[in-house]
């Protein structure tokens, strides 16, 4: 059978604020079609679906609207789980609908699924909180699904039972995971297990987390290891790194996001993994590379012309512009930039043999200038023409300043 592995689609997220949701429909679509013409047999999007716990109802749109698609009127199982981006309760709350779609939509560790058979002809045989086993229509042995979407420490320690603060919640989370595998998973089925963790080679690898995502600590520790799955378990699809790798031996997966979400990820390649299991066999897991939404680009220019012209034949990217000059840009210089390019995220000037505080200093000074016309004849205006004193002036400065 054929398994598509994506995750952290952070729909409704902004590069600053700049929308990006039209780029997210793009992907989206690209993904429900490699999902058709790969003829795979079920989906898996391991966390972060929303980019916040409030998503935009445009937001909300596009991911029920894309896991429609994925399920193929329910005849594809499509299994979602919660990431540390996600509320757990808003992921959960269409349960009722999703089901009969076969969308099994997963918001916390002790989450359990209905049994019941879509229209479709998928059926959940079996469950317990944290596993649901599937039968599929054009598959003739059943999959076995061990799953545990992002908790935090207080919600991991209400699931395990477990009391003493200090303990080390990976050890509970590999016991629980023995459990479940020896309970349900033999060599007649497919076993996966899919999670939203922080997940290592093991207690020597010193890989940390990137700087834009929350951090996971589970019982004081940074990472689940490889090691910690259980070893019936053929293919694990992981959720929260955004590049697309393979962890530790060929089992392990993050799939990566499917849009470069910040400059951390410039110019990164983007992925879906499209992976092949039967029962008892080795997962053969390839990469089916992405194309849809603009690339982040970082520039360096030593002066505006160059500038310009590169942006205007590169229209399609987003882009963290950096001048490098002996003087500060003019205000027809910044015009002449902002007019090439759309997608100018931010604008750096770089001013030569100014130290950063100096640098910062006039930027200050030069605020403060512009702009103390514009509060004088905003405050007059609240204040039926009166003029703002010297201590007002001052105050203004300072939070200008700050």
């Amino acid at each position: 059978m054929k398994i598509l592995h994506t995750s952290d689609w952070h729909l409704g997220k902004k590069l600053l604020s700049k929308d990006r949701l039209e780029e997210q429909k793009v992907v989206m679509n690209e993904i429900v079609s490699i999902a058709n013409n790969e003829e795979v047999d079920m989906v898996i999007v391991a966390g972060d679906l929303f980019d916040n716990y409030s998503p935009s109802s445009q937001a909300q749109h596009l991911l029920y609207s894309t896991l429609h698609e994925l399920s193929n009127n329910g005849s594809r199982p499509v299994v979602c789980i919660a990431g540390n981006h996600d509320s757990p309760e808003r992921v959960e709350s269409p349960e009722a609908l999703a089901d009969v779609q076969g969308i099994y939509l997963l918001g916390s560790p002790y989450s359990k699924v209905g049994e019941y058979t879509t229209a479709g002809n998928v059926s959940v045989i079996k469950s317990e909180e944290g596993f649901m086993e599937l039968m599929l229509p054009k598959v003739e042995y059943p999959v076995r699904v061990l799953f545990t979407p992002f908790a935090n420490h207080e919600r991991l320690k209400k699931f395990l039972g477990v009391e003493d603060q200090d303990i080390q919640l990976r050890n509970e989370l590999e016991s629980r995971w023995r459990y479940l595998a020896e309970k349900y998973c033999d060599d007649k089925g497919v076993n996966l297990l899919t999670t939203h963790l922080f997940v290592t080679k093991g207690a020597d690898d010193p890989m940390a987390e990137p700087d834009d995502e929350n951090s996971i600590n589970v019982g004081g520790a940074s990472a689940v290891y490889v090691e910690n799955f259980p070893p019936q378990v053929q293919y694990v699809a992981l959720g929260h790194l955004h590049r697309c790798f393979k962890v530790g031996g060929g089992r392990v997966w993050y799939s990566g996001s499917p849009l470069e979400y910040s400059f951390a990820e410039s110019e990164q390649d983007k992925y879906v993994l499209i992976s092949d299991i039967e029962p008892g066999g080795e997962a053969v897991t390839r990469k089916v590379e992405l194309k849809g939404g603009c690339k982040l680009v970082n520039k360096v220019f030593d002066n505006v012309s160059d500038a310009c012209c590169w942006l205007t034949n590169n229209p399609d990217v987003w882009v963290y512009l950096t001048i490098k000059s002996d003087t500060y840009l003019t205000p027809n210089e910044i015009a002449m930039i902002n007019h090439s390019h759309d997608r100018i995220v931010t604008l750096r000037p770089e001013i030569l043999g100014i130290d950063e505080e100096e640098s910062v200093q006039h930027k200050i000074s030069d605020l403060i200038h512009d702009t103390d016309a514009l509060f004088v004849n905003y405050f007059k205006k609240q204040k039926g023409g009166q003029e703002p004193n010297e201590d007002i002036m001052k105050l203004f400065h300072e939070i200008l300043a700050k």
